[in-house]
């Protein structure tokens, strides 16, 4: 079997599993952690999403952090490390199927300019509701056409999100 796309419509169940992630994320990064935010699709109430909650930890440093692989691990991750993005570690906390993804952590710097960008893409899609009914339309088309390649769907995103984000700045 294998992972597919698929949208779904906000769920207030969301903001509790985020909650529930960030404690026992709260727990392995101790005081190197800044903040735990939501991000991504789940946390903007007025479109569609995967049903994948996204955490972003900030954190004071990304040093040593792997020294605690193991903890993130019997708490459920798995360990991605930067997976393709420098300067960022990754984590996916899998659905019981052990295909389907329930959660993606994404471990930054509080110095890292991608954390404004999540916060900021995220917050400014809250507050236009036009943009975001955009951005879910891009998402539905981009569903529809790669709904066997999660990872095509994602990198279909990218040219949207990047003209929202440079209009922000």
């Amino acid at each position: 079997m294998k992972r597919k796309v698929e949208l779904v419509p906000y769920s207030p169940v969301w903001k509790k599993f985020f909650e529930k992630e960030s404690v026992a994320l709260s727990k392995i990064l101790r005081s190197n952690l800044v903040s735990n935010f939501h991000i991504g699709s789940t946390a903007i109430e007025s479109i569609v999403s995967k049903p994948t909650l996204d955490v972003l930890c900030v954190v004071h440093t990304l040093d040593g952090i792997e020294l605690f692989k193991d903890e993130f691990e019997r708490a459920g991750f798995s360990w991605k490390g930067e997976h393709g993005l420098k300067d960022r570690l990754y984590l996916v906390r899998y659905a019981p199927d052990g295909i389907n993804h329930m959660c993606h952590v994404h471990i930054m710097k509080k110095e890292d300019p991608r954390v404004l960008d999540h916060l900021d893409f995220v917050e400014y899609l809250n507050r236009e509701e036009k943009v975001a009914k955009q951005y879910e339309e891009v998402k539905v088309a981009l569903q529809r056409q790669f709904s066997e390649s999660p990872e095509a769907y994602q990198n279909g995103k990218s040219e949207f999100i990047s003209i929202i984000l440079s209009n922000l700045r």
